[in-house]
């Protein structure tokens, strides 16, 4: 299950928890679902953020390399 997918389930569960006349087993079912389902998606989130902050720190050495090359061809 791809993250779209998840955030579609966990909307799906709250849309359920909120607005459906659920008993409590089912309610704590949903609930704990949907615990899974954030916690699989910040983790996600969170290895896509360290993937951003590399690239950006990759991008930022370029930038400086270039600098540094033009400064030395004046």
């Amino acid at each position: 299950m791809d993250f779209e997918e998840m955030m579609k389930e966990l909307e799906e569960i709250v849309n359920r928890l909120e607005n459906e006349d659920l008993s409590l087993e089912e309610s704590i079912e949903l609930f704990q679902r949907g615990v899974e389902l954030y916690k699989k998606c910040r983790e996600i989130l969170q290895k896509k953020q360290l993937k951003i902050i590399d690239v950006l720190k990759e991008l930022e050495g370029d930038e400086d390399d270039t600098g540094r090359n033009q400064e030395n061809e004046s």
